[in-house]
């Protein structure tokens, strides 16, 4: 009976401990399910943290690359901020001022022939002055490639242009070279007519102080010659002045009711100061100080033997100098002569204009204005009405009044009369006005 519950109870052990046995086999069993699910978990775990610590590697050395081609340094760091504010804004910056140059400001771009290049240098001129900024090194190299792209194209332009110059300029040096040789033969011709001509002058120099030398000796003896004949002029002239005035006193007497004439009285206005006839031309001594006029007419004129006048031509005016005039002698002009009364053609060949001659003209006067009054109305020429004579005597700076006054100079008698003619007739001839006939005044407008 002892035996069989000792053997009950170590059977109930043995069942219990085989029971905990399975138990701790199920647990142990579930226990290894698990740690291999933990083990595979942390062999996931560890390919995942070789991957990163490759993947972070990696990213250093691109950060390390990245680093050193930003500045240069591989250990620099480089933010954000920095690299937007400093790298990209600096290399913005720059390429503002270059191309702001006076060089890129031309339009010599123009002329390139290939479009693509051609846009490119429209972009870079339109980039002066733009508020454009690069966001990326990769934005800022493709500008750059761009423009490197464009300037490389000009590049053998500019060959081509320099190679031009310095032929150009090659060309300059021997044509320079040249010049100057020919120049210098020049100058060495120059300096050998130069010597020549100093020795000629030495020998003109010579020969004028001879000549003057002469010539005073001349002047000496003309002087002296002068002076004795002044003395006998003076004498001469004292006794024509003393028959002068008894001659006059006695004119006078005989010419006490006659008319005064145009031609007999009028004084004249200058003289001839040089001729050349065989060249047409004359000299008088009338200019611009006295109120001289282009285009006006000088009647010629000289005293011949008893005090009578002598038409010798006509002149008219074309270069006017301050005190003198350079004149036309004009040919085959028909005048009324003086003491015949007949028309005669000036100038005579066998008696030219010279120098000493008078010359008279009724519309110049160097210190007053000319009036004239003219006596009927009827005209006997076939140029001018009366009005237009009178508009051509004011245009010659003269007057014309319709009465005889004190302050008349000329009287111009035509072909008719009126009441009125004998009254201004008798009161120019009692103020001593001269009187002219038409065919005087005539002549003088420049018709015959």
């Amino acid at each position: 009976m002892a035996k069989s519950s000792a053997a009950t109870g170590y059977l109930v052990g043995l069942i219990f401990a085989i029971l905990l046995s399975m138990g701790l086999l199920v647990v142990c069993y579930r226990l290894n399910e698990d740690l291999a699910g933990k083990d595979g978990k942390i062999q996931e775990l560890d390919r995942k943290l070789k991957g990163e610590k490759e993947r972070s590697k990696e990213l250093y050395r691109e950060l390390k690359d990245s680093r050193e081609l930003i500045t240069g340094e591989e250990n620099r760091v480089v933010e954000k901020s920095h690299y937007d504010d400093t790298i990209l804004s600096e290399a913005h910056k720059r390429l503002q001022e270059i191309l702001s140059e006076e060089w890129i400001a031309t339009e010599d771009w123009k002329r390139i022939k290939d479009p693509q290049i051609r846009e490119i240098w429209q972009k870079m001129t339109e980039f002066r002055g733009k508020p454009r900024e690069f966001k990326s090194l990769v934005k800022l190299n493709g500008e750059l490639l761009e423009q490197l792209r464009a300037v490389i194209h000009i590049i053998p332009i500019l060959r081509y242009e320099r190679i031009a110059a310095l032929e150009q300029s090659d060309q300059l040096r021997n044509d320079i070279s040249q010049l100057r040789q020919s120049k210098q033969k020049e100058i060495d011709d120059l300096r050998s007519e130069v010597s020549r001509k100093e020795e000629e002058n030495l020998r003109l120099a010579r020969n004028f102080d001879q000549e003057r030398k002469r010539l005073h000796d001349e002047k000496e003896n003309i002087q002296k010659e002068a002076t004795q004949r002044n003395k006998e002029h003076a004498l001469e002239v004292a006794r024509l002045e003393s028959q002068k005035g008894q001659l006059e006193q006695r004119i006078k007497q005989l010419v006490k009711k006659k008319t005064k004439n145009f031609t007999e009285y009028s004084e004249p206005d200058g003289r001839i100061v040089h001729s050349e006839p065989a060249l047409g031309y004359a000299w008088i001594n009338l200019g611009h100080k006295h109120g001289l006029r282009r285009n006006l007419r000088f009647q010629v004129y000289q005293f011949i033997k008893g005090g009578r006048q002598r038409v010798k031509g006509v002149l008219e005016v074309r270069r006017i100098e301050e005190d003198m005039a350079q004149c036309a002698i004009l040919e085959e002009q028909e005048v009324t002569d003086p003491i015949t009364g007949e028309k005669v053609t000036v100038p005579d060949k066998d008696d030219p204009v010279v120098k000493g001659d008078l010359i008279r003209n009724p519309y110049f006067d160097k210190e007053e204005q000319k009036v004239f009054v003219f006596l009927g109305s009827r005209l006997q020429n076939r140029f001018y009405n009366l009005a237009e004579i009178k508009r051509k005597i004011e245009e010659a700076g003269g007057k014309v009044d319709s009465k005889v006054s004190t302050a008349t100079h000329f009287v111009v008698v035509l072909g008719d009369t009126d009441d009125d003619f004998q009254i201004q007739y008798d009161r120019a001839a009692q103020f001593g006005v001269i009187f002219m006939r038409e065919p005087e005044l005539m002549e003088y407008l420049g018709r015959r």
